[in-house]
């Protein structure tokens, strides 16, 4: 196993106290992202199974899905150790003589039964108020000891409610309950995770919304605007004309937002185009389209992105729940073959291009031709100065428009999030970290 840090130990010593002792505490704990949480738990399961090697006792990890199997990482310390012939892997459980951990997902806590020691929850934040209520059940109907581990996050989640409490009673002369692990202490003490956090930094910006809560540990409130107002300065203040012709590669977005023609109301898009450069992407141009019918509307997409401009890819979405796929198969059967890309509108898509497109405008790796009054750059000024943060339904936060949201915003989004994809930055969305 790996040598704890004082603040990994520091935890362990206060939660193994209460569980030995059986007092049934519930803690919180944040730290930083990679800063040692998951090592932190697992050396916690072999600390209080090796206890139990004999009297027996069932322990509970809750971790969200889509992680990484944190199983492994403690069967791989038992196999490194002396405890030959004692334990055994199974598919839901690992065994250390009669003790045993079990793993599940939030979802199935419905379905978890048994009484328990210790239950150690990981990304708490992201927990439902009727997943913490069901483990409150579980741990009084056991007297288990509860391990939050959590971040700010928007500041209104469950696991803020739980932390709040614990610092309260420690106040007002309780025990503690609450343990907060700054990014200062966990780069002091964790060989290499300084140059790691500053690559994070260089990657999302010191003002992302995911750096903010994943390492600098402090809430993001939803609502907050998604662009700092001196970054759009920057951002429109330096890029070229218009329609400046460039000799890098050309990649496009298209976004339907109307699919379906009707009187006054046509059928409407927005394409955007790009160069992609080894800086990030540079937005030459626009197209505001709409046309009586859908075949009139994709003919003149085409030779906007092929003709115009000879994008080497298109990024589509077609947004509109009016569709019933003719849009889609127009699209399909007029674009160049094999340069179409289909953009989902998955809550987990929306987060990634979201998480993209911030990123890239407070590092830099993307800039817009300069201020030409025209009725394209006015929409997708006012998007982006009327962007704010939405808490989304994933792991992560959405970007919204405020008022009309014409798509330009999303095109640009879409864009940038296949760029980050493209050079292998897409590592931002919460990588995992070489402590975890």
């Amino acid at each position: 196993m790996k040598t704890p840090t004082t603040y990994q130990r520091e935890i362990a010593t206060a939660v193994t106290s209460d569980v030995l002792q059986q007092q049934g505490s519930v803690f919180t704990v944040e730290m930083p992202l990679g800063a040692g949480v998951n090592e932190l738990a697992s050396q916690l399961e072999m600390l209080v199974m090796s206890v139990n090697l004999n009297a027996g006792g069932a322990l509970l990890r809750v971790v969200p899905d889509g992680q990484p199997d944190v199983k492994q990482r403690l069967v791989s310390h038992l196999r490194a150790g002396s405890l030959k012939g004692l334990w055994s892997d199974e598919s839901a459980c690992v065994r250390l003589g009669r003790a045993q951990v079990l793993y599940a997902a939030p979802d199935d806590l419905e379905h978890v039964r048994g009484q328990f020691e210790l239950i150690q929850v990981v990304d708490a934040h992201l927990l439902r108020p009727a997943e913490v209520a069901r483990l409150q059940e579980m741990a009084g109907a056991s007297g288990a000891t509860v391990v939050l581990y959590g971040r700010p996050w928007n500041g209104e989640t469950p696991f803020e409610h739980v932390k709040l409490a614990n610092k309260e009673a420690a106040a007002a002369g309780g025990d503690r309950r609450h343990f907060r692990v700054p990014l200062e202490r966990a780069e002091a003490e964790l060989q290499g995770y300084a140059a790691r956090v500053e690559a994070e930094r260089g990657w999302l910006g010191d003002m992302h919304p995911e750096f903010e809560t994943a390492y600098a540990l402090r809430p993001v409130s939803g609502g907050a605007s998604a662009f700092p107002r001196e970054r759009l300065r920057d951002l429109f203040g330096t890029g070229g004309p218009r329609r400046l012709a460039v000799a890098d590669r050309l990649v496009a977005s298209i976004v339907v937002t109307r699919a379906v023609g009707m009187v006054d109301s046509p059928a409407t898009a927005v394409a955007s185009v790009a160069s992609r450069t080894a800086g990030g992407l540079r937005v030459l141009d626009h197209k505001w389209a709409e046309a009586a019918d859908e075949a009139t509307l994709v003919a003149g997409l085409k030779r906007f992105v092929e003709k115009t401009w000879p994008c080497e890819s298109v990024l589509v979405r077609v947004r509109t729940s009016r569709d019933d796929g003719r849009m889609r198969d127009l699209l399909q059967r007029s674009l160049q073959q094999g340069h179409v890309q289909w953009f989902p509108e998955t809550s987990r898509q929306r987060e990634r291009e979201s998480s993209a497109v911030i990123a890239a405008a407070l590092t830099g790796r993307v800039g817009f031709y300069a201020p030409d009054g025209s009725p394209e750059y006015r929409a997708l000024r006012r998007e982006m100065e009327w962007a704010v943060l939405r808490v989304g339904e994933g792991r992560g936060f959405t970007v919204a428009v405020e008022g009309q949201d014409e798509g330009f915003l999303e095109g640009i989004a879409m864009l940038a999030s296949e760029d980050a994809e493209q050079a292998g930055e897409q590592q931002m969305a919460f990588p995992m970290a070489i402590a975890s």
